[in-house]
Order: C-alpha cells, then structure tokens, then sequence
C-alpha cells in the first residue's frame, strides 16, 4: 500500500515538473508574455503545482506539516502574481491572509495534534509504569517459551 502511494505521487510530481519545464520552454520559444520571464513561470507553474497536491495530502492525511508546506508553495506563487499587478505591501497583506487562513484551517481540520503529545493524550502514550509492565510481560513470555537447543555437529559426520 505504501509503495503504490509513494509511486503514484512520484509520477504526479514527475508530471506537474514535466508540465511546468512544457510551459517555460513554451513560453521562451513563442513569447506568451504570460508574466515576467520563461524561468518564473516555470517556478510558478511548480510552486502551484506541488501547492495542490500537499494541499490534497494535507487533508487526505490530516497533517500540519503539509499544511505547512502548501501555505508556503501558495505563498511564493501568490508573491510571484500579485506583484505583477499591486504594490508590494499589498502582496504581504494578501500573503498575510493566506497564511492565517491555512493556519486556522489547519487546526480545524488537524487538529492540535502538537498540544495533544505534549499533554501527553496522544492514544499512542503510554506511562513509565505501563511501559515497565509491558516490558515485564513480554519477558515473562519469552522464559516460559522453551528454546530448544541447538544441534552439535561433530567432526566425525
């Protein structure tokens, strides 16, 4: 199962490279004049392009770390389009908001799975005692199955 996933969103990564390269080449051989420079958009068209499918995975595994990252990649591209049209403190007030927006649906659909292990309500926690009392039962397990002796070859065979 890990391996499908981790092969179906390396060829999603391979085709959103593939796409952005086919636009930037595009756009350098035939002057689209679509925003500043061919090497722009092609970082554009990759920031985009992972923003969405970490945007997907940060839903799909209920992750801030993807979270985090998608508000990254959708920030550089915001910054990269809105300069082109509005003055400069206006972008950071437009990337300001998307940062706050992510954060806010970050939390509400992760959760504070951070304030969890650190108050220790992680299901995952286990106490020293209970750590300790699984310890000795697994021990207790491992003496009383018998482990039967090795055979001894001799030289003579």
């Amino acid at each position: 199962m890990k391996t499908k996933k981790n092969l179906l969103l390396g060829i999603i990564s391979i085709c959103i490279f593939a796409l952005s390269l086919t636009f930037a080449i595009v756009d350098w051989a035939v002057p689209l004049n679509v925003w500043t420079h061919p090497v722009l958009n092609f970082l554009l068209g990759l920031a985009v392009g992972f923003g969405i499918m970490t945007l997907v995975l940060a839903f799909k595994n209920r992750s801030p770390w993807y979270f985090f990252l998608s508000v990254i990649l959708f920030g550089l591209a915001a910054l990269y389009i809105t300069l082109q049209y509005i003055v400069w403190w206006l972008c950071l007030i437009v990337i300001v908001v998307l940062v706050a927006v992510t954060a806010i649906t970050s939390i509400m659909v992760a959760g504070n799975q951070t304030e969890n292990i650190a108050l220790n309500k992680s299901p995952d926690y286990k106490t020293f005692d209970e750590r300790k009392a699984e310890e000795k039962a697994k021990e207790a397990d491992e003496e009383k199955v018998e482990k039967p002796l090795p055979k001894i070859k001799s030289f003579k065979d």
